[in-house]
């Protein structure tokens, strides 16, 4: 082992600056993979170049930028040379001090920086042939990747079979297929991959954090269905993805919605209606979404004027509106400009209106009930013309309404929500009623359960 008097200058340096933080070497290789933008070898490989790096047995050809960032300063002033010591470092010039690493440095920074007429016409050639060199190397490293042939493939298929099964197979199930999904993209995410392939693991990361915040809504787990439906709009945005911004949005408002939270609503439907495109549905769902928060404010005006610009939408969505995931979504906008008005005006106290929307749903989802890729939410509906018959006077038709909607083949959380705004309004109002108590009834079952209810 070298003696101190016998280190290069920059090995006794890099050790110095490192021990005057009082890092050891393993934090010192966790800041220089953190300083680096690129992956490279574990902490416990770092650490045994880190040590051979202050032995002065090579010099850290790769790393002085790393070494730069991590010390707060910059390349040219970490590895100047001591003033004193002229071309030679503390154990000579020759083979083995690192001069000729730091040579071949500050002949690169020459001819970065514009200054390669100062540098000797062999000098240059020697330069010129390392540049080609690296040229060789950047090119293989921007196609160095992890992500195996047909990985995005057989990902399209997963999230499509996912997105399927939502409404038909156990949300626990489902949630855990699709939690299993995501966290496999993230490691594809951390790993080396190209630019492009990137962005479309972000893409995937996204879809699927979309599906886990609904999931996890529906099991009755807010905190993570936020959470997923945050991530969402996260990957979405990095990757410029405007649409499935629009859907994370989504995703967020009817969670601040079902947890009485009708200002996020509001903020989350805003900002997922100015990443929509106009011509899609989730154009359309948002600004009903957005209509039914201020409307649980008591803001009408608000609440009537994006309903109109709901409908005006919806009025010139393309015949054949975008799939998701091969499932078409035009349902989603039919459902949002007649469910979506039902609660709203619920919370607005405008009964008439509400029981006229809800059934409108209702008869819509009857019409065509196939092709709605969420047959869950009619239940809604009937529970909102439920709430609102209840309030009109007709409390026998109400619960009727109520005990049809349980009957749904899926309930979820939402449902059960609702419904115990249903049961609420008829213990209120009529509590003596044979129908208002068979609800009941059939609502307390709904709470005791221990999950939401599978197909």
């Amino acid at each position: 082992m070298a003696g101190a008097e016998t280190l290069p200058w920059w090995a006794a340096r890099l050790r110095a600056e490192r021990e005057r933080r009082g890092w050891n070497k393993h934090e010192m290789a966790r800041r220089l993979l953190k300083a680096t933008g690129r992956p490279y070898p574990p902490v416990t490989s770092l650490v045994r170049q880190i040590l051979g790096w202050e032995k002065g047995e090579h010099f850290p050809r790769d790393w002085t930028a790393a070494y730069a960032t991590a010390f707060d300063t910059t390349e040219e002033e970490l590895f100047r040379p001591p003033p004193d010591l002229g071309l030679a470092g503390y154990g000579g010039g020759g083979a083995g001090s690192g001069w000729e690493e730091v040579g071949a440095t500050k002949r690169r920074d020459a001819l970065r920086l514009g200054l390669a007429a100062s540098v000797a016409p062999a000098a240059m050639a020697a330069v010129l042939g390392e540049a080609a060199t690296e040229a060789m190397e950047f090119t293989r490293l921007a196609g160095a990747s992890a992500v195996g042939a047909g990985t995005f493939d057989h990902l399209q298929a997963a999230v499509a079979a996912i997105d399927r099964s939502y409404t038909s197979e156990p949300p626990a199930e489902v949630f855990a297929v699709a939690r299993a999904y995501r966290a496999r993209v993230h490691e594809l995410i951390r790993g080396p991959h190209t630019l492009k392939e990137g962005r479309e693991l972000y893409v995937w990361a996204a879809w699927l954090s979309e599906l886990l915040a609904w999931l996890a809504h529906d099991l009755g787990h807010p905190l993570t269905a936020e959470a997923y439906a945050i991530d969402s709009f996260e990957h979405a945005d990095q990757a410029g993805h405007d649409e499935l911004c629009a859907w994370a949005a989504d995703a967020l408002a009817s969670i601040a919605t079902y947890t009485d939270r009708p200002e996020h609503a509001v903020t989350a439907a805003h900002k997922g209606i100015a990443r929509a495109p106009d011509d899609h549905p989730i154009a359309v769902r948002l600004r009903a979404k957005a209509a039914r928060a201020h409307a649980r404010l008591g803001h009408r005006a608000e609440c009537e004027d994006l309903l109109r610009g709901a409908e005006e939408l919806h009025n010139r969505l393309p015949t054949e509106p975008p799939t998701r995931f091969g499932m078409d979504t035009g349902p989603l906008a039919e459902y949002a400009v007649t469910a979506y008005p039902a609660s709203a005006f619920i919370w607005l106290e405008d009964y008439e209106q509400a029981e006229r929307h809800a059934e409108r749903a209702v008869a819509v989802h009857e019409a065509t009930p196939s092709s709605d890729p969420s047959p869950g939410h009619v239940a809604i509906a009937r529970i909102d013309l439920g709430i609102a018959l209840c309030h009109l006077g007709a409390p026998d038709a109400a619960a009727a309404a109520g005990v049809t909607a349980l009957e749904s083949s899926r309930v979820f959380e939402s449902l059960r929500s609702r419904a115990g705004d249903l049961d609420a309004a008829l213990t209120a109002r009529y509590p003596e009623t044979g129908h208002a108590r068979d609800f009941h009834e059939r609502y307390l079952e709904l709470r005791r359960a221990p999950g939401v209810r599978p197909t």
